[in-house]
């Protein structure tokens, strides 16, 4: 069946971040939702234009999703719906903004809303894995509760039948009776269900991130499967001027037109996400995207954009199209890997690798001191080697990148030409920004590596900062980057010369909740290591052979970032680890640092070595043990989170780590800080699991006997993790509340504003007690 030809209508600009979510309202009105924290209203004006009219303001976080609720007997002139990030869905007047209703009950962000087919009745979804049903006439009553899926619920819809149908993250569709008994669990999806729509009386649509489109009976019996899309579908609305007709959007940058389950139309957008999708009553096509632009298609030519805007939006389109049709970083895009790979931990800080994301190319760069791949851009120009530009607010430049640094927080663009300096334009994206310094280095890396600049990136005095305290990996002879700061504590036995526990304070970066990435240990005086070594190598007696001085130096090499080593010093190294204990903590100080490489890592935390290697660490934590092998073998433990191997074994052996640390008693300042490092680490992996209540039940036990200022700050931000992500929120909160000795301590330290070097820790207690 044929569909006219679809072309861009109208471009709308007014939000600041990505816009999540479109919807129609009455008199050919649009409803536009965003990370921004607000909502708008875009009125007709003219043939094709839309100016907005008004703004809704009030979340406290990004606007998920937003919804037309006609009016009913308690609002008579309608209500626009925003649920929100902060797990609120607010109800505003149309014409002027005011708040009239504050729904609260959800326990985690509302991801859609959704009115239902009785006047006053309200559908909303959220990530705390339910679906509930409002009525805005009496809405001091109780919601229905429509519980029973596994993970968060993305949709939820009325269908014709008198039942309702939710969509969730657990791969499956329910039907529910208007009681909220459960009718069927229908299954046929491959990953999480994204977005619903009803068809027809008889039959409804479902999406998906596994890329098809479903076609379901009331009754649930799936009728037809449709495929289209390459990368994760987010959105579909039906299309009132195309029979059996409807539209979709996701993540391939792409919207998708059918018509009797085929696939008609393709529409290409500049964007990477398309994050939602409406239709007017007149057949145009709406849509909301993750450069925070609404735009308008349609098929009738006389609301055509002028032929500026189109040709405009063609070039953008086509040089979008023409960046993966190149050798881009030296590769084809059909050779590069898919963001599986991402699983796989880097090799070497600042190793960049690109990624294809559908039609797309995203590049993203490892940082050791975080343990993680951060995402710095799309690849969006032609290679460096072309005469190509990308246009960029008026003006040119050789890339485009466009960096998200966490979800719910901005994508930033960051627009760079060759003849630029790498770190001035670096310097000036963070402050601009108003970033973390300690990102310069990583910026200004990635930019000379992947513009092919001449230039190599000066390497601070300790590599990649650590995200808390600017601590970061010893690089000998290197020298320090003007503005990094420096290190707040030092490492063991590594002072000036001396193989000492003695630390020192300084200030510390700002810190996020949630924290999303690990973190290492990895400052080192190496010849403090090495000198310690050989005079313990001629102690170590109980019939164990001493080493050669030549065998001592490269078991030292295997600290050093990108060493060169053979599998004969791994084994010396794990003899070595035989030590009796009271000579074992130089041992272990060279082993917290060879476990950053992915091979020693691999070699270390392997199926054969690596259970027995864990268990003995959990040993060191004994009553009995030496102090120094309690706090390096918490810092193994941490830096086991920078490679796959090691990650999995701690996470195995996650509950004898917890009930260790609760064990724990009389720590130092530096056992203090590995113990807190540890529990960080082990938040960012399991906050979004159920068992992440063990975890704060430790935490909630442990900081109130924490008395460095460094070590509390690192288990408040895993607290505030668990806070903020746990799907068992409310007994997290439960747990900490209950604890007089830790909720006292927060609500002071929150009011602590006045002592500067309290100053870090009363923000992040102000944002924990926000979370309870």
């Amino acid at each position: 069946m044929a569909v006219p030809d679809y072309k861009l209508s109208a471009v709308l600009c007014g939000h600041s971040l990505d816009v999540r979510c479109v919807a129609t309202t009455k008199e050919f009105c649009i409803l536009s939702a965003s990370r921004d924290r607000t909502a708008k209203l875009w009125h007709p004006e003219g043939v094709k234009d839309f100016v907005n009219v008004v703004t809704y303001k009030g979340h406290r976080n990004f606007v998920s999703c937003v919804c037309w609720l006609p009016p009913c007997e308690a609002y008579p002139d309608g209500l626009v719906v925003t649920g929100s990030n902060d797990n609120t869905i607010l109800g505003y007047n149309l014409q002027d903004g005011v708040i009239q209703v504050t729904l609260e009950g959800h326990e985690n962000a509302v991801c859609s809303v959704t009115p239902g087919r009785d006047s006053g009745i309200l559908l909303s979804s959220s990530w705390d894995s339910t679906a509930k049903v409002w009525n805005i006439n009496a809405s001091r009553l109780p919601p229905l509760s429509l519980k029973g899926h596994q993970a968060a619920v993305w949709a939820a819809v009325e269908l014709f039948n008198n039942t309702y149908a939710t969509a969730s993250a657990d791969k499956t569709i329910k039907l529910w009776k208007k009681d909220g008994t459960v009718i069927s669990t229908l299954t046929g999806h491959t990953d999480c269900v994204r977005a619903l729509a009803v068809a027809n009386p008889e039959t409804f649509l479902s999406c998906s991130n596994d890329a098809s489109i479903k076609h379901w009976t009331n009754k649930g019996q799936c009728l037809n499967t449709y495929y289209g899309h390459s990368n994760y579908i987010y959105s579909i609305s039906m299309n009132p001027v195309v029979q059996q007709g409807f539209a979709t959007c996701g993540e391939d940058g792409a919207v998708r037109l059918w018509a009797g389950g085929d696939c008609v139309r393709d529409i290409r957008l500049p964007v990477q996400s398309v994050w939602s999708i409406t239709c007017l009553d007149n057949g145009d096509i709406v849509t909301g995207s993750s450069d925070g632009i609404v735009r308008v298609f349609t098929k009738d030519p006389a609301r055509y954009a002028d032929e500026a805007t189109l040709k405009q939006f063609e070039e953008d389109v086509a040089k979008m199209q023409a960046a993966t049709q190149q050798e881009i970083g030296g590769f084809k895009l059909s050779e590069l890997p898919g963001p599986e790979v991402l699983l796989e931990p880097g090799k070497a800080d600042g190793q960049t690798k690109l990624v294809r994301r559908g039609t797309n190319v995203k590049c993203y760069s490892w940082s050791a001191a975080e343990s993680t791949w951060n995402e710095i851009g799309d690849v969006m120009g032609t290679p460096p080697s072309s005469e190509g530009k990308t246009m960029y607010q008026g003006k040119e430049y050789d890339f485009v990148f466009s960096v998200d640094i966490k979800d719910g927080a901005p994508p930033i663009k960051l627009p760079f030409n060759k003849t630029e300096d790498p770190w001035v334009a670096a310097q000036a994206f963070i402050h601009k920004n108003n970033l973390p310094q300690v990102y310069l280095e990583q910026v200004a890396n990635f930019i000379i590596t992947n513009a092919k600049l001449d230039s190599q990136p000066v390497s601070s005095n300790n590599g990649f900062a650590d995200p808390f305290t600017g601590e970061s990996r010893y690089v000998p002879g290197s020298g320090s980057v003007p503005g990094l700061p420096p290190p707040s504590h030092a490492d063991p036995f590594t002072g000036s010369g001396a193989y000492t526990t003695a630390s020192t304070t300084t200030s510390r970066e700002k810190m996020l909740i949630p924290h999303d990435a690990y973190i290492r240990f990895d400052q080192a005086n190496l010849k403090a290591i090495h000198d310690k070594l050989k005079e313990f190598n001629s102690k170590v007696g109980d019939g164990l052979s001493a080493l050669t001085d030549e065998q001592l130096e490269t078991v030292v090499k295997l600290c050093e970032p990108n060493n060169v080593y053979n599998n004969e010093t791994i084994s010396i190294l794990k003899r070595m680890l035989e030590w009796p204990k009271e000579i074992l903590f130089p041992v272990l100080d060279v082993t917290r640092l060879a476990v950053r490489n992915k091979e020693i890592n691999g070699q270390i935390f392997d199926r054969s070595y690596g259970p027995t290697f864990i268990k003995y660490l959990l040993s060191l934590l004994g009553p009995d043990n030496l102090p120094a092998n309690q706090m390096l073998a918490m810092r193994v433990l941490v830096n086991a989170f920078s490679d796959l191997p090691g990650e999995m074994l701690v996470l195995a052996a996650r509950e004898s780590v917890v009930h260790s640390l609760i064990c724990l008693s009389q720590l130092n300042n530096n056992a203090q800080i590995a113990a807190t490092s540890l529990l960080l680490n082990l938040s960012v992996a399991l906050a979004q699991q159920p068992d992440s209540v063990d975890l704060a039940d430790c935490l909630v036990q442990l900081l109130p006997r924490i008395t460095d200022n460094e070590a509390y700050f690192r288990g408040l931000v895993a607290l505030g993790t668990l806070l903020a992500e746990s799907p068992n929120k409310l007994q997290i909160q439960t747990r900490v509340v209950s604890s007089p000795q830790l909720h006292n301590r927060l609500k002071k330290d929150s009011g602590n504003t006045m002592d500067q070097n309290c100053a870090k820790i009363a923000t992040l207690s102000q944002q924990v007690v926000s979370l309870l």
